[in-house]
């Protein structure tokens, strides 16, 4: 007899195995870090959200950028991040690129960190580089996404990796803010702080037939309890 121990220590593993319980991360750029002024809107200014997906190459991450708390013509030219020491950037692709509400192709670059410099001597892995002609510019209310993959597969936390200023402050990612109300740009970061939400991936074909039999069995030994036969 399959005791119900078994039948729940095998449902966890396909659940897992599937990347139902994979993460979502977000960051918010809430702070400035280098510059005087302040953009005029209510922090956060732009948000990076990061979920865990299946690619052509197996585990992929998709990336979206949102700008949140711009207005009038303060708009965002560069995104910064970095991935974990064990990932060589130049293993790491970038597809499936897509543009909400501005008009502008992004550039990607992408290098070990002493290609990529941010604002306040920060280094960085990734730049995401943005237009900054006026009908190009991602301004408020807009979002990109792209899909970042690689043989081998990578995950959120490959990207939620830390590195530090000048003055040894920590930071995931930075973004560089632009045409403020005094002419001015500024630098801003969302220090090291992320927060994590359950992700929603659908389980491939096959291991759902696996999870319906597993139901299957859960139930069959529901029924066989209440009737009174044993069931170890």
């Amino acid at each position: 007899m399959v005791s119900r121990t078994v039948i729940r220590s095998v449902a966890a593993s396909l659940l897992a195995a599937t990347g139902l319980l994979a993460d979502i991360a977000s960051i918010e750029y809430s702070i400035v870090y280098s510059g005087d002024s302040k953009p005029m809107g209510e922090p956060p200014w732009l948000t990076a959200r990061f979920e865990d997906v299946k690619g052509d190459l197996g585990e992929a991450v998709m990336v979206t950028l949102d700008v949140t708390g711009l207005v009038d013509k303060e708009f965002v030219s560069s995104f910064f991040f970095n991935f974990r020491e064990s990932i060589d950037p130049g293993s790491v692709r970038i597809s499936d690129v897509a543009a909400g509400n501005f008009k502008g192709e992004p550039e990607f670059r992408i290098g070990r960190q002493d290609d990529q410099n941010a604002g306040g001597g920060y280094r960085f892995d990734l730049e995401v580089d943005l237009p900054t002609s006026r009908r190009e510019r991602m301004g408020d209310e807009s979002q990109l996404s792209f899909l970042l993959e690689r043989e081998g597969g990578i995950g959120i936390y490959d990207l939620l990796v830390t590195t530090l200023s000048e003055n040894k402050e920590e930071s995931l990612s930075v973004a560089h803010i632009q045409s403020l109300a005094d002419g001015s740009s500024v630098w801003v970061t969302s220090g090291s702080r992320f927060s994590l939400e359950p992700g929603t991936a659908v389980p491939e074909p096959a291991t759902t037939g696996a999870l319906a039999v597993v139901g299957g069995l859960l139930v069959w030994s529901h029924l066989r309890r209440r009737k009174g036969a044993p069931v170890a």
